[in-house]
């Protein structure tokens, strides 16, 4: 899979079209009157932009022979990715206590699901460049931090058409891609199922989704989210 370009070229740009296209409404469409937004929502649309821009042109690269270049961008994530993190915190926590205000359940909700983006998309971005001389694991954590990125602009897409089911994509869709993938490393190309990194990210996803179901409605994070006022 790390070594098809072309299906990984086709995937990010996938995302990156569905993020953008779930961004519209709220976002891209306000054109040019973008003041009625903060700095912040700005510098983290940027960040965004550059990271959707990297997952697409990285793979490019490397079929193309441009090794020299697929670095030097690289070290442009490096900026990148704490920049968004960075952003996301912020962003997370204003949203939290502006909800605060309107449903202690909706808050307690949102802060769950921004923070477990921040950490997730933290630590598979952290594995993927730990393992960058691994091909293998770099792709499958650089793509399983992308899938972390694209929920938030599916999920207003898929809202759009029918509210409620952004929140049913966001959970399964991290499911559907990985699951895709592993099944066809195992049939095509006969690698192990329980040593691939998709089966880890898989299994970390399904953790996320247990926190997601059990910790809103905990006191501990119900104080911890009160103290935001």
């Amino acid at each position: 899979m790390e070594k098809n370009y072309s299906t990984l070229v086709l995937i990010f740009i996938s995302i990156a079209l569905i993020s953008l296209v779930g961004f519209y409404t709220s976002y891209l469409s306000t054109f040019p009157n973008y003041g009625q937004f903060s700095s912040l929502i700005h510098i983290h649309f940027v960040a965004f932009l550059f990271w959707l821009f990297l997952t697409i042109i990285q793979p490019i690269l490397i079929k193309t022979r441009n090794v020299s270049l697929h670095r030097k961008l690289g070290k442009v994530s490096y900026v990148v990715a704490p920049i968004m993190v960075i952003t996301m915190c912020f962003l997370v926590v204003g949203q939290t206590k502006h909800l605060l205000d309107k449903s202690i359940a909706d808050a307690t909700m949102t802060s769950i699901v921004g923070s477990l983006d921040i950490v997730s998309f933290s630590i598979y971005f952290i594995v993927a460049m730990i393992n960058r001389k691994n091909v293998r694991w770099h792709v499958a954590f650089i793509l399983s931090a992308t899938l972390i990125v694209l929920n938030p602009g599916m999920s207003r897409l898929l809202n759009q058409i029918q509210p409620g089911l952004g929140l049913l994509g966001a959970v399964l869709m991290p499911f559907i891609v990985p699951l895709i993938i592993i099944i066809y490393e195992k049939v095509k190309l006969g690698k192990p199922i329980f040593k691939s990194p998709y089966s880890l990210f898989f299994a970390c996803w399904a953790i996320e989704i247990l926190i997601l179901v059990t910790v809103p409605t905990t006191d501990f994070w119900q104080s911890l989210i009160l103290n935001l006022k």
